[in-house]
Formats: C-alpha cells, structure tokens, sequence
C-alpha cells in the first residue's frame, strides 16, 4: 500500500493515458475530474468526468479509458431497465495530477 496526496473529493486531471485526450472545448484546457473513490491497495481510483452537453435525447457515450459499456439485464425485484449502461473505470494514481484539493472531513465522523 502506497502513500499518496490524492483523497476522495480533489479536483485532479488526467495526465497520462486513454482519458488525458478530454479537452474542455470553452478554455481548451484539461477537463477537471472529481476523485470519488481511492483504492491505496491497487493505487487506483474512480472519477467523475463532467460530460459536454448533448442535444435533445443523445445517448451518453463512455469517455475512453475512464467509463465503459456495461450490458446489464432486466432486474424486475426493483424494474431497473435492462440494456447497456455506463460503467466507470478505475485510474491509475500515477496518471493523475492534483489541482485543487477537497474539503477536509473528520476521521470517524458521518458525510451528511
């Protein structure tokens, strides 16, 4: 297990790899990434990627390399419809840099 800066709620970018293509079309700079989960054992962690705009009723498509098609079934205990859906995928630490850090959370308290 590794030590690193990046916790859950930093604003990070992609430096390296199939996810560091996503330029913010308006500033044309790095999309900016908030870090919902670390895994320290595997040094990976999960982002949300903020997606551009669609017209009308477009599908969301998966940014490569940070989300994936995943092919789900019908699940008629809670009527979740069945189809494919979007996964995402954890990010290597090392791909990452720290742009902005989140705020700080106490160690044993509840998230509201």
């Amino acid at each position: 297990m590794a030590k690193s800066a990046i916790c859950k709620g930093d604003k990070v970018f992609i430096v390296r790899g199939a996810g560091s293509n996503a330029v913010d079309e308006v500033t044309k700079k790095p999309v900016l990434c908030t870090v919902l989960k670390v895994d320290r054992g595997k040094n990976r962690a999960l982002l949300e990627m903020p997606h551009p705009r669609r017209k009308g009723g477009e599908r969301q498509t998966p940014l490569r390399g940070v989300e994936q098609w995943k092919t789900v079934r019908y699940n008629p205990k809670t009527g979740e419809a069945g189809g494919l859906k979007v996964e995402k995928r954890p990010v290597h630490l090392s791909n990452l840099r720290l742009v902005e850090k989140g705020p700080q959370r106490e160690f044993g308290k509840d998230e509201e």
